[in-house]
Parts: structure tokens; C-alpha cells; sequence
């Protein structure tokens, strides 16, 4: 709809006619607000022009209604002359209305004055036929000797039009703005009025705001009237009436808005949508909105039921933007495009400058969304605002099959929007020669040729419409694929575009080249094309209009593309589909090459493979044909790490693993992968390894699923245990003393000192568990004397701290510690000194030997001689190594009581390491180490001080410990 005119209107309602004497169209556009004829009386009365279509602003004739301003029986003043403008169709009558006219009555010296309305009829010319009964008849359908309660007020000519035996009003104003609808119909010599009251007692409905009638809505033939009432239990209304006997309009149906204020009813437009020969209705709700989903204004689209009813709610609700007014006005315009179904027309015109949305519908009602939208600020007219306030079609003004629309506005401005012609293209063919590719047969000129035909005709049937048109075409091969597999010869590309002009030329061949080194030989090259038919516009003539037919449009309807598709020759049976039956096992081996169901991982661990066999072979329910594009992926997880691969080569790593097995992977044929991994993060999180293998073919295979291989993980802690090697000596001697006696750790003997040094595992436990030193310490002997009292256990890591056993088990008799400067310094003795031998001469003659002395006693908590309690240690979880020191006290009054016939005493303890955790995956070894001291007696006197010596040491094995030379 390219061509536009503007003329000097205030406030427009449009229609279009055709004077009986002449075959020219003229435009009918009431200005309601425009100033009076000079007469001396009026100022402003409205006014209707009649206008040849020409893009003068100065050549329309305006109507003149003969009437003068009364102040003492009638009122034009700003009566809004035009508000309402219709005609009968070509050669028929002009409806005029102005439903502001006011009559006055007088009650002695007052005046009263009731806002009436009129309406008009005259000749398609404006002018009045006294010989013509719809002219000269009064049309005062409302009694000015009533008040507002009655139809005093009524305002008729609000909204009204024609039929061919009827004219119809609305009166929104009757009946305390209840409103009304009046229709006269004339049959033959016969006039009969109509009327509606509506039986509820309630104002401000505004029944006649619009109004339209018409057959085949609620009965085949007879008239229905559809009237809207917008304020109708504030949510709007309309009311279908039918005709009664006696000139009543009775109820049939009324249909709800849905939304308060939204002003529904407020425009209503009747049109066959699906072409099922009923009416369908649409009604406007321009102040509908819903501020989350920014809509403002709507379109109810209700689907006639075949002449039954219509449905409660709509079939089809339409959206404008917010505060675009979306709905306001709604026409019928005709079939623009010629392909058998009504189209419609909606203004939305708060919407920028105003903007006119064209709907094309089908055998399934109005489509949803619009054809066009036609911007009022795209049709250059400077001042042009409110565009698609009004709106009027069904009428083709430039005679070239197609109906036009006229467009009102507020801003001085009517446009005519006319339609173009519509092209439907015929035979658009594309074929491609050979549609079996073998890349063996193609030469350098010509591999595929690609033949294209183009025929088209008129949608409106005419055939005498021969137009020299130009399509505009772009071809392109593989266009869902990078890089392509062809190229145009003419083009060196995978695209070309072109022009074909009809009717003259009917086809065009095209040459085509297979690109180097192509992988993809399955899937068929799609060869796609698209076409359009390049925007000319018109140029604006100086006078008349210019001819659409050299400008046609392409029907939308159709599919503006098409596509052949070029198969490649290959190995894949007689429907040349190839269905393979990829098949895969997979497995984890060690290094040694082991199948592993487990891995027990320590810090040794470097390596890890994966061994994969795929084979391509027939079963039962697959054929086992050749797999191109046969692709193995493997997804790592962050603790495997891609090493190497057997066959070298065949893996590529990424972001991912990618095998490429074949193309094709040939049937019955099979790969082994080996791939060696690099193990570097597995952590004490980590329960398992999965790996996720992915088989992937361009031929036809559907049960190719992700395949997850996973790996049990069992960590092994690498934590060590030693004693640091030292030994100490220790002498014994002084009187027996009780433990009440005793006050400080001094008094119970000589000290002993254990230093156990715990290696770092690498890895900290955190929360998933605890390092724990454990001590079996010989506390007392079996007749619960003292044995070995401890002291204080301290360990060293990253800083010092005390180690406290549950049980006030360390000093629990909380001895006191001398200062160590006023400790004796403790007498140093070379081991000869110890020894028997040398120069010393014979040994003293002691009560032991005199009695046969027992060589050695020891003392443990395996044969019952010793009670031992358990000490723990928690271990800090930090990489660094940590001593742990016990410092203990040899309890001196036991050893003379008990022991001193012994030559030696031997007493053991043990010390572990262990884990404490609760989860299965984290293991480690328990590391044991002995701790003891030996005691030699070497008495001169019964009673006297005996000497012994302690030694503490790791003791890996039993023998090297009695071999020793203590």
C-alpha cells in the first residue's frame, strides 16, 4: 500500500464513493471540529468534504446542510458535523451525522436545552434530492420534549451507517447514558423504526458507542445488529439485538469484556474470517493493558458458531504495545491480497506517530500476527499524528482489482493507502543434475549443474497482466555446513546471487564444483534458494493517481524458497542410507597393563591407561555398513591427564579426547586405542575416575549412547614413623620412697626421653579424618606399683603444644618440675664403664650373686608382668614433619623393691600410627614402633644405689634386638 495523500482535516472519519455520473472515485472525510460556513452566527460547527483523489490540498467540495443557527430552537454550534460519515457503496446515498446538535425548549422565560443529535442523508454529491424519501425523511429518532432519563439527551449519530434497505444510529446518550440503537429500515413502500431498550436500571452503559449490521451473523438472512457498549458493568459489552415485531430490538447475546476500563465494545468491525459464510466478530479494547508484559490496548477476535451464538471468550486475543491504543479502530478491508478470505485493519494510533497493523486470515480465522505495519512515521507527511484514529476499506478506488484503505488522524490528514498488485510465483522449480555425486566423474569446469525455472501470475485473476518483473535470487550450497562442499563456478563461492526477469526468461543452468579434500561424503549437499521481488516506489504524480501494475508485491503467503538436495555415491545398499552397528569395550589397566577393577592409589602411582575396542559388524536387527565420520570422544576428568596414545596418532587432545576411527569406518572392520594417561590430581576427595566415551557416525546409527567408564579410587596415605636414633643412660639409686612423700617428678627416679618422628603424607586429611600416635605404655607392674610414670608429651610441628590423653593420664599426680637450672647435671659415663672387663678386676660380691642372681626379667603387657594404658596423640594435619616427644620418669622405689635380684630388666611398649576415618575410599598402613628401656644392676650392697641404663630405639626386628650389646 505504497501510495499516500494529505489533506487539511481536523478530526477525520473516512469512507470512500463513486458519484453515479462518473467513474471517478472521490473520498468522503467528515472534520468535526473544523470552523463554520460564514454566516454571521456560527463559529465552529464541523464540517464533511468530498474529495477527488488527487494530491491537491485545495480541490475538495464541502457540504453544505442548509441549516442556520436558531438560539431559540436549535443549536449547530459545535455540533461536530462529520463525527459520523458512511455511505451505501458506489452510486449510493451519504450518511452525515452530528451528534452534538442541540434543540431548545422553552418553560416561559428559561430555556432547555436537550443534546438531540442529527444525522443526514443526502446524494452521493453532497447534495440534497428532495424527491429521494431517505433524504427528505427527518430521522429523529429521539423526542426533544424529554429529558435526560428519557431520550432528551440521546446524542444520535454518535456511530450509524447503511445497508442497502437500512439505516441504523446509536445513541449512547439516551436513558441516562444508558444508551440506545435506532434502525429504519424501508421495504419497498414500507418504513419500519426499530428500537432497543435495554430492561437494566443502570446508567452509563453507552449502548450505541458503535454500532453495524448485518446478515448471516445470527441467521442466514435475516439483519443482526451488533452494538458495543464500552461502560457496561465497567468492563464493556456488546449486544447483539434482532429484530422484533412491533419496531423492538430484542437481546440475543451479550459478550463481556474481561478487563475494567479497558473500553471494550468501544470499536467493533464484522468479516467471514475462515470463509465458512458466516460473519465473525472483532471488538476493540484500545485501554486494555497489563503492565507486566507492557500491552496496551486489544483486539477480542470472537469465532462465529455457525450461526448458533457466539463463544464466551475469544478465539483470538490481540496485543498492542503499551499506551499505543491498540484497538481504537478495527475495519474490514476487503481481501487485499486476493487469496479468498477477509483481511482486517487495526489502528493504533498513541503508538509513535500512529500505526495501522494489517491482519491476513485463513481457513483457521485471523492469523496472529500482522501482514504489515504501516509507521506514520515512514510516510514522510510533516504534522502527521494519531494516524489510524479511523479507519475504511472495502472499496478499490484505483479500479485495479484490489481494495484500498483510508486512514484518519486528528492532525489534518487522511491517507489512502492503496494495495498493490500481488504476484503468486508459479514453477519455481530447482533441480540439480547428477543427483548421485561421484567425485571421481567431476572435471575442473563442472561438477553439478543446477537448473532453475520461474513463471508467475496475478492473485486477483487477471489475465491480461503481463508486467516485465525482476526477481531477485540467492543461491547457496551447504548452507548449514562450514566450509562447503560446493562452490558456484560463476561465483568461487558457496553463494550467488542473481536476477531473473519474466516473462521472458523461464530457466537459467548454473555450474557447480566440488571443493578439495571433502570429509563428509553421508549427508546430501542441500542446495538452498530464496527469492524476493525488489521495493520500487512510485513516484507521486502531480495529478490523478499513477498505476500500481508496474509495482506488484509477492504473496507472503507463499514459501519464498526452495532447495534440491545432491546426493554422494557410496557403499550403503540399494537405498543409499548407511546403517552401522558401532560397537565399543572398554577397561582401565595399570601400567603393568592389568585389568583393574580398583585402583589403589598412592603417591607412586604416575600412570593409568585405557584400553578400547571398537568394531563395525553386522547383527541381527543392523546392517554394520560403513560408519563415515566414525568418531570416538572421551571426556577426562581433572585428574587424568592425556599421555600418548597407540596407534600414534590416532588422538588428538583438546578440551577433550578426539579418535578419529575412519571415513569410513569400512564394515566388519576393528580398532584397539590404548591410551596412557598421566595421574596427577587425585586427591582424598576423590571416590572414582569416570571417564565419559562418546561413538559418534554420520551414518544412520540411533543407539549410539554416551558410555561412562568409572574407577573405583582407594587412597593410600604414605605417613612414616621412626624413633630418632640416641640413646640415654640412666642411674638409680637413693632409699625407697612412698608416693605421699614424693613432691616433685624428680623424686621418682630417673628420666627417660622417647622422640618419635612422624613423616608428612602430602596430602592434609582436613575433615575426612585424623593421624593418630598411639602409645601401649607400661604404667605399673601387675601388683600395681608404679612402672614408668610419664611426665609430658609434647609434640613439634608448626609450633609447640602439649599432647593431653583423655584420663589425666600424664602426671597424674601432678608433681612439680624443679627449674632446670637447680637440676644436677646428669653424670656422663663411657659404655666400658658399664661393661664388665678390662682393668677392673673381679665384681663385687652382691647378694644377687651370692644367690645365684636371675640374668634378666621383662617386663610387658603381653605376658601380664605390666599394665599398659593407651595414650593418643592427634597428629596435626599439616605437610611438614613432627616430632613427638615423651618425657617420663623411671619409678626408682619399684625398681629397688621389686627387682633388684635381677641382673637386667627389659621392659617393652609399643607406639603406632594409625588413621581414623570414616571414609571407605582412604586407607593407610598402622606403623608400629618399639620403645623400652633395659636396666643392669650392679650393686656393691643390697641397700646400695644400682646403676642402669636405658636405651630407646625403633626396633625392626626381634632379633637384631636381643643380639644387641647392651
Amino acid at each position: 500500500m505504497p501510495a499516500r495523500a494529505a489533506l487539511p482535516f481536523n478530526r477525520v472519519a473516512v469512507t470512500s464513493l463513486a458519484p453515479s455520473n462518473s467513474s471517478r472515485t472521490r473520498l468522503l472525510a467528515g472534520a468535526p471540529r473544523d470552523l463554520a460556513m460564514p454566516d454571521g452566527h456560527t463559529n465552529r460547527t464541523g464540517a464533511v468534504y468530498l474529495c477527488p483523489l488527487t494530491p491537491q490540498k485545495d480541490d475538495c467540495e464541502r457540504m453544505d446542510i442548509t441549516e442556520k443557527s436558531n438560539p431559540n430552537h436549535h443549536i449547530i454550534e459545535d455540533m461536530w458535523l462529520g463525527v459520523t460519515v458512511a455511505s451505501q457503496g458506489p452510486a449510493g446515498r451519504v450518511l452525515v451525522c452530528a451528534h452534538r446538535y442541540t434543540q431548545v425548549l422553552w418553560s416561559g422565560s428559561e430555556d432547555q436545552r436537550r443534546m438531540v443529535g442529527k444525522c443526514y442523508v443526502r446524494g452521493n454529491d453532497l447534495e440534497l434530492d428532495p424527491s429521494d424519501d431517505w433524504q427528505t425523511y427527518h430521522n429523529e429518532m429521539c423526542n426533544s420534549n424529554t429529558d435526560y432519563l428519557e431520550t432528551g439527551m440521546c446524542q444520535l449519530g454518535t456511530s450509524g451507517g447503511f445497508t442497502q434497505n437500512t439505516v441504523y444510529f446509536g445513541a449512547p446518550g439516551a436513558y441516562n447514558w444508558k444508551g440506545n440503537s435506532y434502525m429504519i429500515q424501508r421495504k419497498d413502500w414500507d418504513l419500519s423504526e426499530y428500537s432497543y431498550k435495554d430492561p437494566e436500571d443502570q446508567g452509563n452503559l453507552y449502548i450505541g458507542y458503535t454500532v453495524q449490521v448485518g446478515s448471516a451473523i445470527l441467521h442466514p438472512k435475516d439483519i443482526t445488529i451488533v452494538t458495543g457498549a464500552p461502560r457496561h458493568r465497567h468492563v464493556g459489552a456488546v449486544f447483539l439485538l434482532s429484530q422484533e415485531a412491533g419496531g423492538d430490538l430484542r437481546r440475543r447475546q451479550v459478550l463481556e469484556g474481561t478487563q475494567v476500563g479497558a473500553y471494550f465494545g468501544s470499536a467493533i468491525a464484522l468479516a467471514d474470517l475462515n470463509n465458512d459464510g458466516w460473519q465473525d466478530l472483532l471488538v476493540g479494547a484500545p485501554y486494555y493493558f497489563e503492565r507486566k508484559e507492557e500491552v496496551g490496548g486489544a483486539i477480542y477476535v470472537f469465532m462465529n458458531q455457525a450461526g448458533t451464538s457466539f463463544p464466551a471468550h475469544p478465539s483470538l486475543l490481540l496485543h498492542g504495545p503499551s499506551r499505543s491504543a491498540f484497538g481504537f479502530s478495527v475495519a474490514s478491508i476487503g481481501d487485499i491480497n486476493q487469496d479468498g478470505f477477509q483481511d482486517i485493519a487495526v489502528g493504533a494510533p498513541f503508538e509513535g506517530l500512529g500505526k495501522v497493523y494489517i491482519y491476513h486470515s485463513s481457513s483457521r480465522g485471523l492469523l496472529r500476527q500482522p501482514q504489515q505495519v504501516i509507521h506514520a512515521e515512514k510516510l514522510g507527511l510533516p504534522g502527521l499524528a494519531t494516524f489510524g484514529y479511523s479507519l475504511s476499506g472495502q472499496m478499490d478506488v484505483d479500479e485495479n482489482l484490489y481494495p484500498d484503505l483510508l486512514v484518519g488522524s486528528l492532525s489534518d490528514h487522511i491517507v489512502l493507502l492503496r494495495a498493490r498488485p500481488v504476484i503468486n510465483i508459479l514453477h519455481r522449480t530447482l533441480v540439480a543434475r547428477p543427483a548421485v555425486l561421484d567425485p571421481a566423474h567431476c572435471t575442473a569446469t563442472s561438477c553439478v549443474q543446477v537448473e532453475l525455472c520461474f513463471a508467475y501470475n496475478q492473485s486477483a485473476g487477471n489475465p491480461n497482466y503481463r508486467r516485465n518483473i525482476t526477481l531477485a535470487y540467492t543461491l547457496e550450497a551447504d548452507r548449514d555446513r562450514r566450509p562447503p562442499r560446493l562452490r558456484f563456478a560463476r561465483s568461487q563461492s558457496a553463494v550467488l546471487h542473481g536476477f531473473f526477469s519474466m516473462p521472458e526468461m523461464r530457466c537459467q543452468t548454473l555450474e557447480l564444483l566440488l571443493m578439495d579434500n571433502v570429509r563428509d561424503k553421508l549427508r546430501p549437499i542441500i542446495i538452498s534458494m530464496n527469492y524476493s521481488l525488489p521495493l520500487r516506489m512510485p513516484e507521486r504524480p502531480r495529478l490523478g493517481l499513477r498505476s500500481l501494475d508496474a509495482y506488484p508485491v509477492l504473496n507472503q503467503a507463499q514459501a519464498l524458497e526452495n532447495h534440491t538436495e545432491v546426493q554422494f555415491q557410496k557403499e550403503c545398499g540399494s537405498d543409499n542410507k548407511c546403517e552401522s552397528n558401532l560397537q565399543m569395550r572398554a577397561a582401565f589397566l595399570s601400567d603393568q597393563l592389568q585389568r583393574l577393577s580398583r585402583l589403589h592409589y598412592n603417591r607412586d602411582i604416575r600412570k593409568l591407561h585405557l584400553s578400547i575396542n571398537v568394531t563395525n559388524t553386522p547383527s541381527p536387527k543392523r546392517a554394520g555398513e560403513d560408519a563415515h565420520e566414525a568418531l570416538l570422544t572421551l571426556v577426562l576428568p581433572p585428574a587424568l591427564l592425556f599421555s600418548s596414545v597407540r596407534p600414534s596418532g590416532a588422538c588428538h587432545a583438546n578440551e577433550t579426547i578426539l579418535c578419529e576411527l575412519g571415513n569410513p569406518f569400512k564394515r566388519n572392520q576393528k580398532m584397539e586405542l590404548l591410551i596412557a594417561f598421566e595421574v596427577t590430581g587425585v586427591t582424598l576427595h576423590t571416590k572414582e575416575l569416570q571417564v565419559q566415551l562418546q561413538l559418534s557416525t554420520s551414518s544412520h546409527q540411533d543407539n549410539l549412547q554416551p558410555v561412562t567408564l568409572s574407577l573405583l579410587v582407594d587412597y593410600t596415605l604414605q605417613a612414616s614413623l621412626s624413633m630418632l636414633s640416641h640413646q640415654l643412660q640412666s642411674f638409680f639409686g637413693g632409699t625407697v620412697m612412698g608416693e605421699s612423700g614424693m613432691k616433685t617428678v624428680e623424686d621418682v627416679g630417673s628420666s627417660l626421653k622417647y622422640e618419635f618422628q612422624v613423616g608428612p603424607m602430602g596430602e592434609g586429611l582436613t575433615a575426612l579424618g585424623t593421624l593418630v600416635l598411639g602409645l601401649d605404655w607400661p604404667y605399673e607392674v601387675a601388683n600395681g606399683k608404679w612402672l614408668l610414670y610419664p611426665t609430658e608429651i609434647t609434640i613439634h610441628g608448626n609450633g609447640s603444644w602439649p599432647c593431653l590423653p583423655p584420663g589425666d593420664l600424664v602426671n597424674p599426680l601432678n608433681l612439680t618440675f624443679s627449674d632446670p637450672g637447680d637440676r644436677p647435671p646428669t653424670p656422663q659415663r663411657r659404655r666400658r664403664e658399664l661393661d664388665p672387663g678390662g682393668d677392673q678386676g673381679p665384681p663385687p660380691i652382691t647378694l644377687a650373686a651370692a644367690k645365684k642372681a636371675k640374668s634378666e626379667t621383662v617386663l610387658t603387657c603381653v605376658n601380664g608382668r605390666a599394665r599398659c594404658v593407651w595414650l593418643e596423640c592427634p597428629i596435626p594435619d599439616a605437610p611438614i614433619i613432627t616430632n613427638v616427644t615423651v618425657k617420663a620418669r623411671v619409678w626408682n622405689s619399684t625398681f629397688i623393691e621389686d627387682y633388684r635380684d635381677f641382673d637386667r630388666v627389659r621392659v617393652d611398649g609399643w607406639a603406632t600410627l594409625f588413621l581414623r576415618t570414616s571414609v571407605p575410599t582412604i586407607n593407610m598402613e598402622n606403623k608400629t614402633a618399639w620403645c623400652g628401656f633395659f636396666k643392669r644392676a650392679r650393686t656393691r650392697a643390697l641397700y646400695e644405689a644400682k646403676r642402669q641404663k636405658a636405651e630407646m630405639k625403633s626396633q625392626p626386628s626381634e632379633t637384631e634386638r636381643l643380639t644387641d650389646d647392651y
